[in-house]
C-alpha cells in the first residue's frame, strides 16, 4: 500500500474520510490540523486516498512527535491501513530524532486502544508530559489539545538510563 506526503490536492478527501469518522468538532479539528501538520501522510488504494494520518512535532531535546489524527475510509478499513499510516509515522518521528511519540485516544474506541496497544503504545498518565519534559511538557500538552475523555498513550523508542532526567 503506498504512503505519501499529503497535498493541498487532498483536502477533499481527507474532510470525506474525517467527516465519516469523527463526530463534528473532531472532524473539523482533523481537517484544520493540517495546518502545519507533520508528518500529514496519505495511504492510497488503487489511486483513492484510503487513510490519512496528521502528525505533530515539537522541537526541543528530545523533540516530542505526536499522532493528533488517524482515520480510514469506512470502505477501506480492515485491511491494515491505519497501522501502515502509524508505523510510517513512527518510522518518520524516529528518524527524526524523537524518543517518544504519543497518541490520544478517546477512552471508548477500543479499536483505536487496540491498534495503537499493538504497535508498542503504553497508556500514560497526563502528569508524565510534565515529569519527564518539565515545564516543556506542559506547553506541549496544551497544544496537543488533550480533552478529558482522552487516554494519552506513548511509544518509547528509547530506554533511557535511570539516572536520565527523562526516564519515567
Amino acid at each position: 500500500m503506498p504512503i505519501r506526503e499529503g497535498t493541498t490536492s487532498d483536502f477533499a478527501a481527507l474532510r470525506r474520510i474525517a467527516r465519516a469518522s469523527f463526530d463534528r468538532v473532531y472532524a473539523f479539528f482533523a481537517v484544520r490540523g493540517i495546518r502545519g501538520a507533520w508528518p500529514f501522510l496519505i495511504a492510497d488504494q488503487d489511486g483513492v486516498p484510503a487513510g490519512f494520518l496528521v502528525g505533530r512535532w515539537f522541537d526541543g531535546t528530545p523533540p516530542i512527535g505526536y499522532v493528533y489524527f488517524i482515520a480510514v475510509d469506512t470502505n477501506f478499513r480492515r485491511r491494515g491501513i491505519a497501522r501502515t499510516l502509524v508505523n510510517e509515522s513512527l518510522n518518520r518521528f524516529a528518524r527524526r530524532g524523537a524518543t517518544r511519540v504519543f497518541a490520544a485516544v478517546t477512552e471508548e474506541n477500543d479499536a483505536s486502544l487496540g491498534l495503537f496497544g499493538s504497535l508498542g503504545f503504553e497508556k500514560a498518565p497526563r502528569r508524565a508530559l510534565r515529569r519527564w519534559y518539565g515545564w516543556r511538557g506542559l506547553s506541549v500538552e496544551l497544544r496537543m489539545v488533550l480533552a478529558p475523555h482522552e487516554a494519552l498513550m506513548v511509544r518509547t523508542f528509547t530506554d533511557p538510563s535511570p539516572r536520565d532526567p527523562q526516564a519515567p
